[in-house]
């Protein structure tokens, strides 16, 4: 009751303030009211096929998957659409992995999917060492950074096709393996992304695909970060791709109205390929 009271008074005190709330809540409302997700999953669908995948049997296979690993122990909020690109890749009959890179481990439930998926390939994954000041200030592991750490490496033992490496994924600029498939989601903002988009251009194999998370395509400033939420990795696509150095497409990381219904603050996964 006290945090709400200080709301309104702080309100009051910046009244230039009331108007931009009331608007944003609106327009959420309409927006949430009048969203249709089956002209999304539609569209979601096709940009699936233009790649050759089948979304709905990944669907299924991605389902039947998590179940074998219990994912009910992770936070649903952290499930999007780029498990099932994953999903359906791995029934793709034109495309091999035998090599996968993960760049940010994070809680090693990612990596556990993808040696689930592809039991036949080698998954690499990385992340900053434990003593980083990144790796522990970030994502809330500061005050049980040792637990986070053990809890991750129990994940990470689960299958003898996952290796992980401490290491800052700006060294990758030295790294002489190459990849068939590459998952980018480490720090999100300049300069890092943009660092590793190119990095992992350089360890790509031939036809080989880089998909990168978190893609804003309208942020305001205000609202941008270092390491969560920017526009860095959009900027640094369209400026390849205006060189004719790569292609890319979007797809949306998540198709409900709660994350989806506001244009402005969407969120998609970029599927790359070499030109």
């Amino acid at each position: 009751m006290n945090n709400l009271f200080m709301k309104i008074i702080n309100n009051l005190v910046r009244p230039h303030k009331i108007p931009k709330k009331i608007l944003d809540k609106l327009n959420y409302y309409f927006s949430y009211k009048n969203y249709n997700q089956n002209l999304f999953e539609e569209e979601q669908n096709k940009i699936f096929e233009h790649f050759g995948l089948n979304r709905l049997k990944g669907i299924k296979k991605l389902i039947s998957a998590k179940k074998d690993l219990d994912f009910k122990l992770r936070d649903s909020g952290m499930s999007s659409e780029h498990e099932i690109i994953f999903s359906s890749l791995s029934l793709s009959k034109n495309k091999s992995f035998s090599d996968i890179l993960e760049i940010g481990t994070f809680d090693g439930f990612n990596s556990l999917l993808l040696s689930n998926l592809f039991p036949n390939s080698n998954i690499d994954t990385i992340d900053l060492s434990e003593t980083d000041d990144d790796f522990v200030n970030f994502y809330n592991r500061k005050d049980n950074i040792n637990q986070f750490i053990q809890d991750r490496n129990i994940i990470l033992s689960k299958n003898k096709n996952i290796n992980f490496y401490p290491l800052n994924s700006l060294k990758l600029l030295n790294y002489k393996k190459n990849y068939d498939l590459i998952w980018i989601d480490g720090a999100h903002g300049y300069p890092v992304v943009c660092i590793d988009i190119i990095n992992s251009l350089h360890i790509l194999k031939e036809n080989g695909l880089i998909l990168c998370d978190d893609v804003y395509l309208k942020l305001n400033q205000s609202n941008s970060d270092v390491m969560y939420s920017s526009i860095a990795t959009y900027e640094t696509l369209k400026e390849l791709k205006k060189q004719n150095l790569i292609d890319f497409k979007l797809i949306y990381k998540r198709l409900d109205a709660k994350d989806n219904c506001i244009e402005n603050t969407r969120k998609f996964v970029a599927i790359v390929s070499k030109k």
